[in-house]
């Protein structure tokens, strides 16, 4: 396939350019692609810190039985890791600083990942 892509390009360019072409192109898609798994990890990052607000103020604020249950179903229905959110729950003193809230998380995630 390289082959033929190479013999449909104007016979100008030296297969060495086209080579160098071809690399650069790939080295742009890997660069596209590691910033879409960055995104992603934010994204989902995000989805972790939202729901731990919303169960911080249901269980800790309002104390409002129905809200904390249907915020857990919802934990279930998204698949997502319970341990991650009793770790934001318990671990940060302040559910409003985006920093902390991004240190413990990394933590945690450090911690499972090794």
């Amino acid at each position: 396939m390289k082959d033929q892509q190479i013999d449909s390009l104007p016979s100008v360019l030296s297969k060495e350019q086209v080579s160098r072409k071809l690399l650069s192109e790939q080295e742009l898609l890997n660069e596209t692609v590691l910033a879409g798994e960055e995104c992603r990890a934010r994204n989902d990052r995000q989805t972790y810190f939202s729901i731990a607000r919303e169960l911080v103020d249901a269980q800790f604020v309002l104390a409002d039985q129905e809200l904390i249950r249907r915020l857990w179903q919802e934990v279930g229905d998204r698949k997502l890791v319970i341990g991650r959110i009793i770790n934001l729950l318990y671990r940060c003193s302040s559910h409003e600083d985006a920093i902390e809230m991004v240190e413990v998380h990394d933590a945690f995630l450090q911690l499972t990942l090794s």
